[in-house]
């Protein structure tokens, strides 16, 4: 037996990595996101999805991959040939490194029996989002939770989760061991920001472990931020350090400009954030109490907040059908809801717009219409969409620019999420893995290995992990 890993999708793309590792009849399969990319999405909002064909259909565009033995057979219909779970003979578990859509948007078309594990903090929060329609399309499932730095063992296969980051889902990073040798893969990477030496101890342990293969998140290596940095894209460029780019700011710098504004304005601040975000969140109603404000929550995001943390956050009903006055017609997580916490009313915002700090997804833009604008701000914070690439972009600033909200971004020329590439690059050189493979990223090529080798992976094909080597299956010689 030897270990056999194939990539599925992820290579050239932002998120939808999906690989798996298999030793004889054991299989890990790391992440069911899709990569992100409003503008090509075939459910534009128009197009419905269909009930019977919906796995196929997910297939067909790519949103989920073509993989043996995670489907059920009723769903595939012996659709691609694929084989169906219910006769796999693999011993498959999934895992998922944190709740952005992503990297975990297809968990819920995979078959019940096949266990996924996600930390016990994201299945809290996918569970709320569930109820209330804005979760994953799901089967009825179960998930399989998991603890930091607690080895799982899938048969012959040991998965090592690591911590990254403790934000409310938690991130992860995943340590794959089995009989031939280790494949690690880093997730979303970040070497600035609040927790900064998480990811920074992580490339310490595998310094110290030895890693054969590293999966590494190349996000940060695409023209726009190249150039802004280097002037190039020429990988050369790219000297290693663990230093943020002169010019460049970290989370903590973003997060210091979103609050001056706050502090500075006389009227309603309206904000826009992943509400998937429990510990940004958090982070708002901290604001809010620190400058004297209300923070108040639509509904959907309330829920979250009130299942996750306990509490009973203040609500805004925008004017939507989605949000009956009958309850007779209410969805009962909005009954549970409306029962525990308070309702904030447009008349009270509108007698005291400086004592509010109001959430507003794009889903209800056309509520700042009528909402006191004078002297207020909108931040957009991280929230959808989130940035010129998505075509829905343009139609949220158009909408603000028809009222009198200062225009705020948290998306700076200046900040980047991710890893900056010379931080990216640094991580590599000190991890040196035999097999380097860059993924999760436009131009995965420009990540260079110190001492390894840099594969690209032929999408769906199969390598042999041996002697520290990933060789194609049809070449490997026993």
């Amino acid at each position: 037996m030897k270990t056999k890993f194939t990539l599925y999708t992820g290579l050239y793309t932002i998120g939808g990595v999906n690989f798996s590792v298999e030793y004889g009849k054991d299989r890990v399969i790391m992440e069911m996101g899709s990569a992100y990319n409003p503008a090509t999405d075939v459910y534009d909002g128009i197009v419905l999805k269909r009930s019977r064909a919906w796995v196929r259909d997910a297939i067909r565009t790519q949103r989920i991959p073509a993989i043996d033995g995670i489907y059920r057979k009723q769903d595939l219909d012996g659709f691609m040939g694929l084989v169906p779970a219910e006769e796999s003979d693999l011993n498959t578990a999934i895992f998922i490194t944190h709740l952005h859509l992503d990297h975990m948007a297809g968990i819920g078309f995979v078959a019940p029996q096949i266990p996924i594990y996600m930390h016990k903090n994201a299945i809290q929060i996918e569970r709320a989002l569930e109820a209330t329609g804005e979760g994953v399309e799901t089967l009825e499932r179960d998930y399989t939770p998991f603890d930091e730095n607690q080895p799982i063992r899938v048969g012959e296969i040991e998965v090592l989760p690591i911590l990254t980051s403790r934000r409310s889902y938690r991130d992860f990073a995943f340590l794959i061991t089995t009989p031939d040798g280790t494949i690690h893969w880093t997730g979303d990477l970040s070497l600035h920001g609040y927790e900064a030496q998480l990811t920074f101890d992580q490339m310490e342990f595998l310094k110290q472990r030895g890693v054969d293969v590293l999966l590494c998140d190349t996000c940060a290596f695409m023209d726009e931020i190249l150039l802004q940095i280097n002037d190039t894209t020429d990988p050369a460029a790219i000297k290693p350090s663990r230093e943020i780019p002169a010019g460049m700011l970290d989370a903590a710098d973003v997060d210091r400009e979103l609050f001056e504004v706050l502090k500075s304005k006389k009227g309603l601040t309206v904000f826009n954030f992943y509400q998937r975000e429990m510990d940004e969140a958090q982070r708002y109603m901290d604001w809010a109490e620190k400058v004297g404000r209300i923070c108040v929550f639509e509904p959907d995001c309330a829920y979250i907040i009130y299942k996750f943390f306990g509490t009973r956050p203040n609500v805004f009903i925008p004017d939507s059908h989605r949000y009956p006055d009958d309850p007779a017609k209410q969805p009962a997580w909005f009954r549970e809801l409306l029962e525990n916490c308070r309702v904030v009313t447009r008349e009270e915002i509108f007698s005291n717009p400086s004592g509010y700090l109001l959430q507003n997804s794009y889903r209800h833009i056309l509520e700042l219409f009528e909402l006191p604008d004078e002297n207020g701000a909108y931040l957009h914070a991280d929230g959808i969409p989130i940035g010129a690439f998505d075509p829905a972009y343009q139609n949220l600033q158009r909408i603000i620019s028809r009222t009198k909200f200062e225009y705020v971004t948290f998306f700076s020329k200046k900040y980047f999420g991710h890893g900056y590439p010379q931080q990216v690059k640094y991580f590599v050189d000190q991890v040196d893995p035999k097999v380097l493979i860059p993924c999760h990223g436009f131009n995965p090529e420009r990540l260079l290995p110190k001492n390894g080798v840099q594969l690209l992976p032929d999408l769906g094909k199969t390598y042999i992990l041996s002697n520290g080597q990933l060789i194609p299956e049809n070449e490997y010689a026993q």
